[in-house]
């Protein structure tokens, strides 16, 4: 992870500063080489005590990560006469920096997310699907996009518009249509110290106010309009009664 790491930021690096360098008295693609050049080893000497992901995942770094390229675009516009004039350009080559910053966020994220997991103690683990409500509701709403999708098709290969020749597009999207309409075998779960994660996602106990359970469902509200409430199917909870020990104990706490 670590290399990868270093690898996307060398390039954000080298794509960025390479612009600079067109400013001097040179020729244009000599010069933007050298620029890259140098805003490689100015990338890779700046990631060479990296250690972590926590220097990238911050959300001003992020902003100021994706922002400084998209600055290019400014003067690659103002000097721009026509569209190849605005494309070919070593401004707009510099903004496509922002192609190695989004792997670099990636791999950070996937970095401290997997480093937030193993720091997990978790008390107990179980796999559950969503409740019965919440299934029946989606499996529903797929089935309606399918028939109007199916509808729209058949009526445009009825009028005998050329865009029918699409149709062979309906078989190749089951895989993501068989799970929406069919029971999947639902998420693992685990209740820990540090929060409450859903395969690979960490919810903090900070997010979360209380739970309730019901016949149906184990659903663990949070308050904040933009967070989620969590739910999950009460009959595929193995150990309701550890589920919730350890619930009431973490939340007390938090």
């Amino acid at each position: 992870m670590r290399r990868l790491l270093r690898v996307s930021l060398t390039a954000y690096a080298a794509v960025l500063v390479a612009p600079v360098a067109t400013l001097a008295p040179a020729p244009t693609r000599p010069a933007f080489a050298a620029g890259a050049v140098l805003g490689g080893a100015l990338g890779f000497g700046a990631t060479a005590t990296l250690d972590g992901p926590d220097g990238v995942v911050t959300l001003p770094r992020v902003v100021v990560g994706f922002a400084l390229p998209l600055g290019w675009l400014w003067p690659a516009w103002h000097g721009a006469t026509s569209i190849p004039s605005f494309l070919f350009t070593p401004w707009t080559a510099g903004a496509l920096a922002v192609v190695p910053w989004v792997v670099a966020v990636l791999v950070a994220s996937d970095w401290q997310t997997r480093e937030r997991i193993d720091a997990l103690t978790e008390r107990v683990v179980f796999e559950a699907r969503d409740p019965p409500k919440t299934r029946r509701q989606t499996r529903i709403a797929a089935a309606a996009v399918l028939g109007i999708g199916v509808v729209v098709a058949v009526v445009v290969f009825a009028l005998g518009d050329a865009s029918a020749s699409m149709y062979w597009l309906f078989p190749t999207l089951l895989p993501v249509w068989i799970p929406l309409l069919t029971d999947s075998d639902g998420n693992e779960v685990a209740v820990a110290d540090g929060g409450l994660r859903v395969e690979r996602q960490v919810y903090g106990w900070d997010t979360v106010d209380d739970y309730e359970l019901t016949d149906d469902a184990l659903t663990l509200t949070r308050p904040k309009w933009y967070r989620a409430d969590l739910s999950f199917d009460r009959e595929d909870i193995d150990d309701v009664a550890a589920v919730t020990a350890a619930l009431d104990d973490l939340l007390t706490r938090n």
